[in-house]
């Protein structure tokens, strides 16, 4: 048996027992604080890769997260990034919201709440990005509107902020977070997204731990940039704009792409303990794989994919 699996079946046991005794309720953490302990699993795979006997490293890995578990089953809440309310207002007054008094402030965000952003659109506008930073959660996007951007939220805890930055024909709209999150295991966090379907758009995420369903193929879009820590991403692009560049950053992620089969694609992977699945792609050089059509179609998508533990699927159709 080869010393590896035996490394990676003992640590997945160790883990399956941590989680029983989690909802046993002999220990006690919360799922989003989980979420975001994903660099543990950079250190266990580097365990992993130590020219140390086996024994060494399994003991090393189950340390390392038992300790990542202990300290967050002994943390009350943290502050993600050390966020603090923001001087934000949203474009329209009957949306804005400031409040200077911290207590009241974070009383606030454990309620359940509705929540509604949106920019006017302007026919001057051309180009659009949109940058959506936030700590976890679940974010749809799919549906066209008559606005620049809808965006339609619903969860307990934390409220989000929007500014926009004109200049010229061109306009950067960014979506924030502020939150405090405590322990519990019935956080939510829901977000529909809706884009106007005139404008070239680039769409940046950032996110700990997010379900990211993003139908763009009513859209023309140049750019996606996902930064994200243990994440299931899925993706359909369609075939309104010549050239798409995909950019995915994940510690652990389930990832699965749809990209029109009359388009060109390459996908340069950079990957650790991935599955792929890359039907009709044919593999150029280690990491690199292209459809046999990629140097001829006038449209192009271009997939970088750089992830940890990951699986990873791009389907043509």
């Amino acid at each position: 048996m080869r010393s590896k699996n035996v490394f990676w079946g003992v640590i997945l046991v160790s883990l399956g027992i941590l989680f029983v005794l989690r909802n046993m309720g002999v220990i006690c953490f919360g799922w989003y604080s989980v979420f975001n302990l994903w660099p543990v699993l950079l250190v266990v795979l580097g365990i992993s890769l130590l020219p140390i006997k086996i024994v060494v490293r399994i003991v090393l890995a189950f340390l390392v997260i038992v300790l990542s578990l202990i300290f967050i089953s002994n943390t009350g809440s943290y502050d993600h990034n050390h966020f603090q309310p923001h001087n934000w207002f949203w474009d329209h007054d009957e949306y804005s919201y400031h409040n200077n008094d911290e207590e009241s402030y974070y009383e606030e965000d454990y309620e359940w709440r509705d929540q509604t952003i949106f920019e006017t659109y302007d026919d001057d506008i051309e180009n659009a990005v949109f940058e959506l930073e936030a700590i976890a959660g679940k974010f749809n996007l799919s549906e066209t509107t008559d606005y620049l951007l809808k965006f339609d939220r619903e969860g307990n805890f934390g409220k989000y902020y929007m500014r926009a930055d004109n200049a010229g024909s061109a306009v950067v709209l960014k979506i924030d977070m502020d939150s405090r999150i405590e322990k519990g295991n019935n956080l939510k966090n829901k977000a529909e997204i809706s884009l106007h379907p005139d404008p070239v758009w680039s769409i940046k995420v950032d996110a700990g731990a997010a379900m990211i369903d993003f139908d763009l193929r009513p859209f023309k879009i140049d750019r996606v940039d996902i930064d994200g820590g243990a994440s299931a991403i899925e993706i359909q692009l369609g075939g309104k704009y010549e050239n798409t560049d995909v950019q995915i950053n994940s510690g652990a992620a389930s990832i699965t792409i749809r990209v029109p089969e009359s388009a060109g694609c390459e996908v340069l992977t950079n990957t650790v303990l991935s599955s792929k699945i890359l039907d009709g792609f044919d593999k150029i050089e280690n990491g690199v794989y292209r459809t046999d059509n990629f140097d001829d179609e006038v449209q192009r998508i271009s997939i970088s994919i750089d992830a940890a533990i990951s699986s990873l699927k791009v389907v043509r159709y």
